[in-house]
């Protein structure tokens, strides 16, 4: 797949976008003219039986008229989340008719907040028994909602619950400091379900990212878990003492041979109380670990935190996890450990 990505990015510059009226600014809301030529050279080269973009618009059309100069019966499904805008792709269609071979279908779909493995994400309620196709996704094209409505990281998530190893998707506006922390998050929560790479080339940046092993949303909870799981028994060696807090229903059979501790039963009172627990853990201890389901914990506990990363070396983190090392204490001021 990437080898057809790389030809399709060397030929877009023979993409001719003479059928457009005016070419759109490079810096505006729709695709640019970089963008769409890559659109339209992926389309051919990729054969994409069924696509589906978020963001309708100019976009629809391209994919629509690159569609039409392949053989066989073509579909692509358009989501927008603006009930004033989003009609305006449909309208163009009957200005500019569909080729015979395509079939296209438009929906409007809120952006509402939903669970996407243990974080709410803003993604689009859409009605998947509306796509033009039952068939998986071949191409995916993300281009919303907007970083206003809360940005893009839930989207992918959806696009997998219909993806195939295999799948190519690209992600507009990658430029942007929003696009690439979703990218990275998206990385680090899915391991080596996906391949993404940036171009930064292109007029608003874009990333492209192939789709190794697709991970339903309903499965994502569990795909985190063994990902978390394979961290934890390497990072945490055998003999080790750990506190970690809450989650006394989760699978702890990969972390045998290391001893839990019992430091919280239950959640802290205030902040005083949860650093004092940490106080006295000191020298009993070798580990803190922090679950994702638990991040909520530095929000409400921040000056456990502030103790933790002034007195111990820097955390591990990611997406999944947070481990304190707390078996060699940061001298204080006076020279002394905490």
């Amino acid at each position: 797949m990437w080898e057809a990505v790389e030809r399709a990015r060397a030929e877009a510059g023979q993409e001719d976008l003479g059928w457009l009226r005016d070419l759109p600014p490079s810096n505006g809301w729709m695709l640019a003219p970089d963008a769409l030529r890559l659109l339209t050279r992926l389309v051919s080269v990729l054969q994409p039986r069924h696509i589906l973009e978020f963001g309708s618009g100019l976009s629809s059309r391209a994919l629509a008229r690159a569609c039409g100069g392949l053989r066989g019966r073509r579909a692509i499904s358009s989501i927008d989340h603006d009930p004033d805008f989003g009609p305006l792709a449909a309208k163009a269609f009957a200005e500019h008719p569909c080729p015979s071979n395509v079939r296209v279908r438009f929906q409007i779909a809120p952006v509402v907040a939903r669970d996407c493995g243990g974080q709410l994400l803003p993604v689009y309620r859409w009605r998947p028994e509306s796509f033009a196709s039952r068939r998986p996704l071949d191409l995916v094209v993300i281009d919303g909602p907007a970083t206003l409505l809360g940005g893009r990281e839930g989207t992918l998530y959806q696009a997998l619950d219909y993806a195939r190893p295999g799948t190519v998707i690209v992600l507009d506006d990658a430029g942007r400091p929003e696009e690439r922390a979703a990218v990275a998050r998206w990385q680090e929560t899915l391991g080596d379900a996906i391949e993404a790479r940036y171009f930064p080339e292109y007029a608003k940046g874009l990333t492209v990212i192939v789709v190794r092993k697709p991970v339903p949303r309903a499965g994502l909870w569990r795909h985190r878990q063994t990902l978390c799981a394979a961290e934890l028994e390497q990072l945490l060696p055998p003999g080790v003492r750990y506190i970690l807090p809450e989650h006394d229903t989760w699978d702890l059979a990969m972390l045998a041979g290391r001893e839990r501790l019992a430091a919280f039963a239950y959640p802290p009172e205030n902040d005083a109380d949860a650093r004092g627990v940490i106080v006295t853990a000191v020298g009993h201890a070798d580990f803190f670990v922090l679950l994702w389901p638990s991040f909520w914990w530095q929000e409400c506990y921040p000056g456990l935190f502030e103790y933790l990363r002034h007195h111990f070396p820097p955390p591990f983190s990611n997406a999944r996890l947070l481990i304190f090392d707390l078996r060699q204490p940061r001298a204080t001021a006076t020279g002394a450990a905490p």
